[in-house]
């Protein structure tokens, strides 16, 4: 997990970066395709092509169509927020795991633990600062990501038994790939050679990432895991800064480390289940 915050950092910097140049959409379209033809890469590479049949057509279809939500999201976010932002709005996504898992994986979530999530979430509210001169939609779009975000990782624990990682990641995808075929042709702009370098960097970054996450999830619980995945924030403050200038100010500071204690208390009273 602690290596999927450091390669998902790098890859959202490189992707705001991509966002300065190209359509929206040009970019949700590359990065889609992208990921699902080195997903199918390794598949070859590794004699595992059969990999790509799923018991569970269902289930990835509606990882397919939340893996939408997630790829707008996170590029909504990145071309129009700042990324220490970004980061903590992603924060929200192992809060959302400990809603999810009480919901519907049985986990007591316990008075205690519920407080931990309230107040991670006051601590969102800190550094999005709700204000008309602050708030943009894309906030909401980072929101979505997170909830998408987590919709994977509970999915991923559930599937992972039955579904290979590399068929989890792959058909996140296909249904991306196509809506943002639609918008992205009529407005497409030739890629410089650094456009394409940037491209297949964020692919390869985000999509060993996943994998990394998934192999996370296979490992332990997603409640206590997913909260490792705060140390993106040591990568994301630094990249910020050091390419576009960007420091949090003492608000979202504050938040940041209500999201983080918030998480970390989830870490050390992990839930119990039925």
């Amino acid at each position: 997990m602690m290596l999927s915050a450091a390669l998902f950092a790098i890859a959202d910097a490189l992707g705001k970066q991509l966002s300065e140049f190209y359509p929206f959409w040009q970019i949700i379209f590359l990065r889609a395709t992208s990921g699902m033809l080195i997903i199918g890469l390794m598949m070859i590479v590794s004699g595992r092509l059969g990999d790509i049949r799923t018991s569970q057509p269902l289930w990835q279809l509606s990882r397919s169509v939340v893996g939408i939500l997630m790829t707008t999201g996170i590029f909504m976010g990145l071309k129009y927020v700042p990324l220490a932002e970004v980061t903590a709005l992603v924060f929200t996504t192992p809060l959302i795991v400990a809603i999810y898992a009480a919901s519907f994986q049985k986990e007591k979530i316990g008075q205690a633990n519920l407080s931990a999530v309230i107040l991670g979430f006051i601590g969102v509210l800190l550094v999005v600062k709700p204000t008309p001169e602050h708030f943009h939609p894309a906030h909401l779009f980072v929101l979505g990501f997170s909830v998408s975000s987590a919709f994977m990782s509970i999915t991923a624990r559930k599937l992972v038994s039955t579904e290979s990682v590399l068929a989890l990641n792959f058909y996140i995808y296909p249904l991306s790939a196509l809506l943002a075929a639609w918008w992205a042709i009529p407005e497409w702009q030739p890629i410089s050679l650094k456009g394409w370098i940037l491209v297949l960097a964020v692919a390869v970054l985000a999509t060993f990432a996943m994998i990394c996450i998934t192999r996370a999830m296979h490992c332990a619980k997603p409640t206590v895991v997913a909260p490792f995945d705060y140390t993106r924030i040591i990568w994301t403050v630094s990249l910020g800064w050091l390419i576009w200038g960007e420091l949090p100010d003492r608000l979202s500071i504050a938040g940041i480390v209500i999201i983080i204690g918030a998480g970390l208390y989830l870490i050390a009273h992990p839930y119990k289940i039925d």
